[in-house]
């Protein structure tokens, strides 16, 4: 097994299991220690309810990570059918997420006889075609008889929704949220199929099932100012992916960079940038004006070399004595916070003195010169000088001499319409994105 201080953490991914779970048992999906939920992680490796498990009061530490064939590598022993989870999760690589339930009515259709093996439920609903698709039965297997791993991934290949035979129902999807849905939609079909036996109705026809098949959610492209990158990468696209399963493709630079590829045309579906700057986009059309959101401030701190003491800069005399007498700063005169502190040096007139020793970084993050020996001192907006983690963040400017760049984040106008983009939105602006904002150094935006 895998030592757990070479794993990842995966909170978000955790988090997202979690309610799930809690998600499937309070709609009545799954009763007592029955049910299990899994989610392939961005590195391969499976996220899966322990063995056990009630879904009702799942917590993170009730999770087990798995390999991509179901081998345990970390946390409490896994799901017996973890090996399901994983087979499947084999033959679909357009899914992320498995649930699997012993949901009743779904589990009663499992046992009638003179079911349609690649199409179990008959399409009674839009919403069932739409969610679910079609439903392949897999034949019976005790609980826990590996055989069933072999017979599931046959069958996943053709179909993201099985129902094993007197058992229940296993529903592949790009995310927890539209395997939630589709599970909870599969039950509710099994349950207006039972009602309708024997009686006279009508079904969708091939044409307007086909009209409502399942589709992939399409990736959408984020530019983004390096300043909220380390919350993002952390957390927050980590849990949106997990629960929509959209992809994002994310381009991360200085805002002026961003303008510079917007200008030579690019055109993402969201951009987060300096307020200012977007709200430029919106006036000329490249941003849709009425997504335009506040996302957070930050301001610009001093971080010096990992093990090495801090130094003062409480208040401006003390940062002057700091600047001008290490032996190198660190700054890029590309971001919001270079051009600020440039301009800074000049007001303070230091400039030519800090200037002659300077490391200018063209892009990227400063404090990389300062635990590689190039510079004693990195200046930079707090949440990027925490992307380097072996760097000491000493603090913030003083206040006096402190500058804020205000972030915001829009739609482009392209995308106006596009349902993964609006849902990216929303996600960047949740509460629990904001709180991601925060531990990662930035601070809520002003009203």
């Amino acid at each position: 097994m895998t030592t757990a201080s070479a794993l990842p953490s995966y909170a978000a991914g955790r988090a997202a299991v979690v309610a799930t779970a809690r998600a499937l048992a309070a709609r009545g999906l799954a009763h007592g220690r029955t049910g299990n939920v899994s989610l392939r992680t961005g590195d391969g490796r499976i996220l899966v309810t322990a063995t056990g498990a009630g879904l009702a009061a799942l917590g993170p530490g009730d999770l087990s990570l798995v390999d991509a064939d179901g081998n345990h590598l970390d946390g409490p022993p896994p799901s017996k059918e973890a090996f399901l989870h994983a087979a499947v999760l084999r033959a679909r690589p357009d899914a992320r997420a498995v649930v699997h339930t012993h949901s009743p009515h779904a589990a009663a259709v499992s046992c009638l006889n003179g079911l349609d093996a690649d199409d179990a439920l008959p399409p009674l609903t839009a919403y069932y075609a739409l969610r679910v698709g079609r439903l392949a039965l897999v034949p019976y297997f005790a609980p826990g008889d590996r055989r069933l791993a072999a017979a599931a991934e046959e069958r996943a290949h053709g179909h993201a929704a099985l129902l094993l035979r007197h058992h229940g129902p296993v529903v592949a999807a790009p995310g927890l949220d539209a395997a939630l849905e589709a599970v909870e939609e599969l039950e509710q079909t099994a349950r207006i199929f039972l009602l309708l036996r024997g009686t006279d109705h009508a079904r969708l026809t091939e044409e307007q099932r086909t009209a409502l098949r399942p589709r992939p959610p399409r990736p959408v492209t984020l530019f983004s100012a390096l300043a909220i990158k380390k919350a993002l990468d952390d957390t927050v696209l980590e849990s949106f992916t997990s629960t929509s399963g959209i992809d994002v493709d994310g381009v991360y630079e200085p805002t002026n960079v961003l303008l510079r590829k917007i200008e030579a045309g690019a055109r993402p579906d969201v951009l987060v940038g300096v307020t200012g700057a977007l709200a430029e986009l919106a006036a000329s059309g490249v941003l849709r004006a009425p997504s335009l959101r506040p996302l957070a401030r930050v301001g610009i701190g001093v971080a010096v070399p990992p093990g090495a003491p801090a130094v003062d800069i409480a208040s401006t005399g003390a940062l002057v004595r700091a600047l001008t007498s290490a032996r190198s700063v660190a700054y890029s005169r590309t971001g919001a916070s270079g051009v600020a502190f440039a301009a800074l040096l000049e007001r303070l007139g230091i400039a030519e003195e800090v200037n002659s020793r300077a490391t200018v970084v063209e892009k990227g993050f400063t404090a990389l010169a300062v635990t590689d020996g190039r510079a004693d001192l990195a200046v930079q907006q707090l949440s990027e000088l925490r992307f380097v983690p072996r760097a000491r963040v000493v603090g913030p400017f003083p206040e006096e001499v402190q500058h804020y760049t205000d972030l915001s984040v829009g739609l482009g106008a392209h995308a106006a319409g596009r349902a993964e983009a609006a849902a990216l939105l929303r996600h960047l602006t949740s509460a629990a994105a904001r709180d991601a904002y925060r531990a990662a150094g930035l601070e809520d935006p002003r009203r």
